[in-house]
């Protein structure tokens, strides 16, 4: 990256790498640049491609981190149980821990209102799912203002694995809380969108968690809500006629 200050793409870098791992565990790499005291900025070229531009040392974040006072206050709003995975401190003997909804790498402060508490399972589920994103990619997934774009860019990211419901749910209620954030899944299929995404049901301890594996990706237009809306319109239209 030092070599090429205007930037250079992620296929580029594989080649001069000579990698031969998938794009999930290239990414990983990449992100060691971080970890080496650099920081760069990801900036996206189309919907396959991306350019790494090197901005400099990293600087050191001014958060401080998450105090007793801040900890306590967390896991004392949770009322006893994991507000991932609902089980119990008492029943089900499980211990929580004040996490960062938003990870501090993706720009999530430790505040009482990016904070939550979850039980060492979850956050351990959460810690390896999360790891799999480039931190670069993800700040920009997080930067969409519209839910359906975070919604099928996260897909994207894992296109053909299942994800999580838990994790796409924080994704579509990051900056505007969704009612029925499923819904806007499902709209993502309607065929003015073209979207393939499966669901499937997978059960977990106590509970049955949903998945979401995207096996079809269709290029979001501009005016891709208005699109949805019309087509609903449209579909209620012809119900009525009939």
């Amino acid at each position: 990256m030092q070599d090429n200050p205007a930037g250079i793409t992620r296929s580029e870098l594989r080649r001069l790498c000579g990698a031969t791992e998938g794009i999930e565990q290239f990414g990983r790499r990449i992100r060691g640049v971080r970890e080496l005291g650099w920081d760069y900025e990801v900036r996206r070229i189309d919907h396959t491609e991306r350019l790494y531009v090197l901005t400099g040392p990293r600087l050191k974040a001014a958060d401080s981190g998450v105090t007793e006072k801040l900890r306590a206050a967390t896991i004392h709003r949770a009322n006893g149980r994991c507000q991932m995975c609902g089980l119990a401190v008492v029943e089900d003997r499980i211990k929580l821990q004040a996490d960062h909804r938003i990870p501090r790498s993706w720009g999530g402060l430790s505040q009482l209102e990016n904070l939550w508490a979850i039980c060492e399972s979850c956050n351990r589920g959460k810690r390896d799912f999360f790891s799999s994103f480039d931190d670069g990619e993800m700040s920009e997934i997080l930067a969409y203002d519209s839910v359906y774009e975070r919604l099928a860019h996260t897909l994207k990211l894992h296109f053909g694995q299942p994800v999580a419901a838990d994790y796409l749910s924080f994704v579509a209620n990051f900056n505007d809380y969704q009612e029925d954030w499923q819904k806007r899944l499902r709209e993502l299929r309607y065929p003015v969108i073209g979207m393939v995404i499966p669901v499937t049901l997978r059960k977990e301890g106590k509970r049955r968690r949903a998945y979401y594996t995207m096996t079809r990706w269709a290029d979001l237009t501009p005016d891709h809500a208005k699109q949805i809306k019309d087509f609903e319109k449209e579909g209620k239209r012809r119900s009525r006629n009939t």
